[in-house]
């Protein structure tokens, strides 16, 4: 276990063995000029550039977050992902470790409610998925999960009832058609059991593809009327690799263009293009 999702309060310990929460006063310099992870971006900031307009954030509702990648494993292979966090052996962890790890951390916390957010490779394709899911909503926690969507409709149907959902969408790789039934079949399941839980639809966009996400999204437009209020839909740049292909620089894709970033800008965080 490391501190933020860039390590930045260091070592915290091995969740199989013993370690340490950091507590809620506890501040760290960070030594990266921007924070882009999903989850830390949320952290409470304080500038120590008198002359930075950014002076301090904290967020409402701020709660205790776990981040764990189950497995680099994934069914895709998609060429602006690093080899660290995706290939096609086997699991290095079993489902009996998992659990090991959640009791241990249920215990150290004493009762104290958290968000869990699973991460991959393609973590549904971990065995047991749902039911780790299940054992964090059973302590009275949440669960994110980041997915490709690949799943059968029937599965995830069942997982958004343990789960928010958050799809990253991959033009390379994906079944258009079986795609949209999947989101369409979430969203009836959201809305049918009135659930908590809320589904995020995270675009790839590559360099030149914005005519296929145009499409896309007119045809999810057509299932889903009212898809603005059912769910979240982003527009996603993408970054570069270094050399080796085992990491993200902190660069763009070079070859955006400058509408395309204007765009992207604009319309990054909106349902329409």
């Amino acid at each position: 276990m490391i501190g933020g999702d860039c390590g930045v309060a260091g070592l915290l310990g091995n969740i199989y063995k013993d370690f340490r929460i950091p507590t809620e006063d506890e501040w760290h310099t960070c030594p990266i000029d921007y924070c882009s992870c999903f989850f830390d971006i949320g952290v409470p900031k304080k500038s120590l550039d008198p002359n930075s307009e950014f002076k301090e954030f904290r967020a409402k509702d701020l709660g205790l977050k776990f981040e764990w990648f189950l497995s680099a494993k994934c069914n895709y292979d998609c060429a602006y992902c690093p080899s660290l966090i995706h290939n096609n052996l086997p699991h290095k962890n079993t489902p009996e470790q998992i659990f090991k790890g959640l009791d241990n951390l249920f215990s150290k916390l004493g009762g104290k409610p958290f968000t869990m957010s699973l991460w991959g490779g393609e973590p549904t394709m971990f065995p047991q998925y749902i039911e780790i899911c299940k054992k964090i909503n059973d302590y009275g926690s949440r669960v994110f999960t980041t997915t490709n969507g690949s799943r059968s409709k029937k599965y995830l149907s069942e997982l958004i009832h343990h789960s928010c959902l958050s799809i990253s969408v991959h033009q390379d790789s994906y079944d258009q058609d079986r795609m949209i039934s999947n989101i369409k079949g979430i969203v009836q399941e959201i809305k049918q059991h009135n659930l908590s839980n809320w589904l995020m639809v995270r675009c790839m966009v590559l360099p030149g593809s914005f005519p296929h996400w145009q499409n896309f999204i007119l045809k999810l437009q057509n299932e889903i009327p009212d898809f603005n209020e059912s769910l979240k839909l982003t527009l996603n740049t993408l970054v570069s690799l270094t050399p080796d292909k085992t990491d993200w620089t902190e660069s763009l894709m070079p070859e955006y263009t400058e509408k395309e970033l204007n765009l992207l800008n604009k319309y990054g965080r909106l349902t329409n293009l």
